[in-house]
């Protein structure tokens, strides 16, 4: 950890001129905690609040990281004002599946064995600030140990990036998995190490076939024995795991492939949530085929059945969004390759035919109700922490305009702000 911490705190600095080179953060000195945001207001003509609703005309004001009023007739005097008049105005957004840790190493590619602590750190770092960048305050990372340290840093201020959750690690199913007091054993680990959630294989990878590697009964224990040490769980389950997944009472299906309308009805009736994906996962893989190519199942045939996967995936979706109360959450599985274009997910959602408002809402409300976070972050309403976004326009009109992220503000500090004119005082 004390190589990490030198690595991050050195590199952290770097990694904001490497990622974008327009915008630094607004009190994040080189290895100094973050100083305490201003009063802030902030005008806006065009407010999602997460929640199905628009407000119109009206400001928001900010004081020690959280929202404390909305109103048009807020003020507060000595404030900084944001002028974010023209802009759309958003709750931060939340991504319920990344894999922070992946990146493309010197070599170009998604492996490099070679590659050094600091280049490694490097990666990360950047991929945390264009992650932040992009809009997206709120990231679950599933699950890598170096995840804890992340968490650490970005809480302190150490290093800028979005409220991390993780896993730490995860349960892969296997024949050598072990019996049922081990298998609880892992989950009570988990918790001891520090774990958000937990992360559960039930199938293997959609390249290796996308078959069930758990049975139900294994399920039930995971998942029991995590609500009884009030974990959650996210299972990442093809074909007949889906079901599986559901009847053991776990919290969340990632992927769903394979998975039938009376699964998707299943889930809807258990109250689990579902995260398929569709739009940047599969998308990125393909795009930078030859940096993952040749990586473990990363070759013909594991490409040719991802590829395949992708109008199944569709299908899966659009019956998804159609089934009456499925919760149906947003989760990018980015990798290498993805991390600052997390927003393609729910563009692309929205052009498959899932309403403008709902995918705003899943990317948000919805996303920190699956996280047990729906009180504090994911709504534009006093008391909750101030991650407030803004686009170049109507997302509600046009979709690509997530695309131009033009302000981030997370618990009340501004990290980007690329509307002129700039702030001002009150």
């Amino acid at each position: 950890m004390r190589v990490l911490r030198c690595s991050l705190v050195a590199l952290a600095m770097t990694a904001f001129a490497l990622a974008q080179g327009r915008q630094h953060p607004v009190a994040m000195p080189q290895g100094q905690p973050a100083a305490a945001p201003p009063t802030a207001i902030i005008e806006a003509s065009a407010v999602i609040t997460g929640r199905g609703n628009e407000l119109h005309n009206t400001r928001i004001l900010v004081q020690d990281g959280r929202i404390a009023a909305i109103g048009p007739d807020v003020t507060s005097p000595g404030a900084v004002v944001y002028d974010l008049r023209g802009q759309t105005v958003l709750p931060g957004f939340i991504d319920v599946h990344e894999h922070l840790t992946r990146h493309f190493g010197s070599n170009g590619n998604a492996d490099d064995p070679r590659e050094s602590q600091q280049q490694r750190t490097l990666g990360v770092v950047n991929n945390l600030w264009v992650t932040l960048m992009a809009g997206f305050t709120t990231v679950q990372s599933v699950g890598e140990p170096q995840d804890l340290v992340l968490r650490q840093y970005v809480q302190q201020g150490i290093i800028p990036g979005p409220r991390i959750l993780t896993s730490y690690q995860d349960i892969y199913g296997s024949p050598y998995v072990g019996d049922d007091t081990t298998l609880r054993a892992k989950v009570d680990m988990l918790k001891y190490e520090g774990a958000d959630l937990v992360k559960i294989f039930a199938s293997d990878s959609i390249r290796d076939g996308a078959n069930p590697i758990l049975t139900l009964h294994q399920l039930q224990v995971l998942c029991g024995e995590a609500r009884r040490v009030g974990l959650r769980t996210l299972v990442h389950a093809y074909r007949g795991s889906v079901h599986n997944a559901i009847a053991a009472g776990c919290t969340e299906v990632e992927h769903g492939t394979y998975g039938t309308q009376a699964d998707l009805t299943f889930m809807a009736q258990k109250g689990v949530y579902f995260d398929p994906q569709i739009g940047l996962v599969i998308q990125n893989y393909i795009e930078h085929q030859k940096q993952f190519f040749g990586n473990g199942d990363y070759d013909a045939s594991g490409f040719a059945r991802m590829k395949q996967a992708m109008a199944i995936n569709d299908k899966l979706f659009q019956e998804a969004v159609h089934t009456p109360g499925l919760k149906v959450v947003m989760g990018t599985d980015a990798v290498a390759g993805a991390f600052g274009h997390q927003e393609e997910e729910i563009i692309a959602r929205i052009k498959l035919g899932q309403p403008a408002m709902d995918a705003l809402d899943a990317a948000t409300s919805l996303n920190a109700e699956s996280l047990s976070l729906g009180s504090k972050i994911g709504t534009l309403a006093p008391g909750y922490r101030a991650n407030i976004i803004a686009v170049a326009g109507d997302p509600l009109a046009n979709p690509d305009f997530l695309r131009k992220v033009s302000f981030v503000m997370k618990d009340g500090t501004v990290y980007k702000d690329a509307v002129a004119p700039s702030s001002h005082p009150e």
